[in-house]
């Protein structure tokens, strides 16, 4: 069954020096963040490792309204101070509109119903 949520995807380079440290922290991943996470609105949230690149995606209503209130979580502000610093460029959580995300071009579902859609 397929979500309803929109779903968005990020690539972030991490400096090579924190490469360990990100992989560690997040397969030992704060319990009050992970209740966190779904309070602010994510549904869903998957990180794969590539090189130094983390490849997240994310399903959620509208991941501006979910990162804004991620801005003003004071767990999320933690995990931001903490992780921020570790990847080559990173916008503030709080900056609305401003986290890069990756452009969809292609689904194969979507495509073959005549429907694409960016989400």
């Amino acid at each position: 069954m397929q979500s309803d949520k929109k779903r968005y995807c990020m690539v972030l380079e991490i400096k090579e020096e924190f490469l360990e440290k990100y992989r560690e922290i997040h397969l030992n991943a704060w319990p009050e963040l992970l209740k966190a996470e779904k309070e602010c609105g994510f549904t869903q949230e998957l990180i794969w490792i590539y090189k130094n690149l983390a490849i997240l995606y994310f399903e959620c209503d509208d991941i501006d309204a979910v990162f804004k209130r991620a801005g003003e979580n004071e767990v999320e502000k933690k995990w931001d101070r903490t992780v921020a610093p570790w990847f080559k460029q990173l916008s503030p959580l709080q900056e609305v509109g401003g986290m890069p995300y990756c452009e969809k071009i292609f689904d194969l579902n979507q495509q073959l119903k005549d429907s694409f859609t960016q989400y």
